[in-house]
């Protein structure tokens, strides 16, 4: 059993509003009753994979001088059955079990915890706890910590977002001005639909495989950006999401079958940027044929005969070679992407080598 002496108290009213506990203990302690709740593709948890140069980089801080301190406080949330809140604004003993698993949640400050911990293990710290809060609570206070001061990376926002979203997460981060995008709730059904290409194979943002065979190919902000692409054309076929995913399934399980040694990981078609702009090209191709309803887009094997015919006037070396222009991952970069599938189509279409002309490819026959 860990006693620390303790100020409890409670910003606001509302009868789910948290209740504090502040305190000061060894680091040693914190890490003893406190776990990493790791975001995790199955469900649940919140936190990002350990970082060990940021925890060296505490370590190298605190080595540095002896006069160097970190008085920001570890934020936790603290499990405790059967706990009867005290006087508020008054100085009470905290009384944490050491159990298996521990009673503790890391909110914030995971690498100033292991840090100070490698550093010296009787260290003092500050620390701020929320006493049986609702998981809807921990998801929200790591979210509006992380994002306001380190920006959480959108793949991990994407994935807690889906583990959360039906506790109304969604809302009260609007509330917070964290605005979530409409298509990244669509990704997780990617990655989870049997009839999705992409089955298994997103690359979440998670320390460890969640055991189900999965085979990582496309991070989750090529999806999103994908289908952001297809629906910014507000084609009546494709208003709906379900119309939307299964154009997005058909058009890329086409793009499998027409180009199966390209799909693997590492490979430029499945990038971010081949993802992306390999679709923008597409839909803007038969955006103009569905609106003079010439293909039926919501019709799956239509669809898949269209995607089909333009697969078959580009050249599949061109996510082979080596490109000539590097981080192409910008509004500019993608436009120069989908010109040269442009000019690839026009040398295809008239007999010529597919490289030619072609901007992102160095003049000479390319290396494929």
């Amino acid at each position: 059993m860990f006693e620390y002496p303790a100020v409890f108290s409670r910003q606001r009213e509302h009868p789910d509003a948290p209740l504090f506990a502040c305190f000061i203990a060894p680091v040693g302690d914190v890490h003893r009753w406190t776990t990493i709740d790791r975001l995790s593709t199955v469900g649940g948890g919140h936190q990002r994979v350990k970082n060990p140069s940021k925890v060296k980089a505490i370590v190298r801080f605190l080595e540095l001088d002896e006069r160097n301190t970190i008085p920001t406080a570890l934020t936790v949330a603290l499990r405790l059955p059967g706990f009867v809140p005290p006087e508020l604004n008054s100085c009470t003993s905290l009384r944490i079990p050491e159990s298996d698993p521990p009673v503790g949640i890391v909110i914030d400050g995971q690498h100033r915890l292991f840090g100070m911990a490698d550093y010296r293990d009787d260290l003092p710290v500050n620390v701020v706890a929320l006493i049986n809060p609702l998981d809807e609570e921990i998801a929200f206070q790591f979210l509006v910590i992380n994002q306001k001061v380190t920006k959480v990376p959108t793949d991990h926002l994407t994935l807690l977002t889906l583990q959360y979203s039906e506790k109304a997460l969604d809302e009260r981060l609007r509330s917070a001005r964290m605005v979530l995008r409409r298509h990244a709730t669509l990704v997780g059904v990617v990655d989870s639909s049997p009839d999705s290409p992409f089955v298994r194979s997103v690359i979440w943002p998670t320390e460890d495989d969640d055991g189900v065979g999965r085979t990582p190919l496309v991070l989750p902000a090529a999806v999103e950006q994908a289908l952001a692409a297809i629906a910014q054309k507000n084609l009546p076929d494709l208003r709906d999401d379900d119309a939307l995913l299964e154009f997005f399934f058909t058009m890329w399980s086409t793009v499998k079958q027409k180009w199966p040694d390209l799909w693997h990981a590492g490979s430029s078609l499945l990038s971010k940027v081949g993802v992306v702009t390999l679709t923008t090209f597409i839909i803007e191709d038969l955006a103009p044929l569905a609106d003079r309803d010439m293909v039926n887009l919501a019709e799956p094997e239509d669809a898949a005969k269209a995607v089909s015919d333009i697969l078959d006037n580009l050249a599949p070396d061109f996510w082979r070679t080596e490109w000539t222009a590097k981080s192409l991952d910008t509004s500019g970069g993608r436009q120069m992407v989908v010109d040269s599938l442009i000019q690839i189509r026009r040398n295809v279409r008239r007999g010529e080598s597919w490289h030619t002309d072609v901007s992102l490819v160095a003049t000479g026959e390319p290396n494929a």
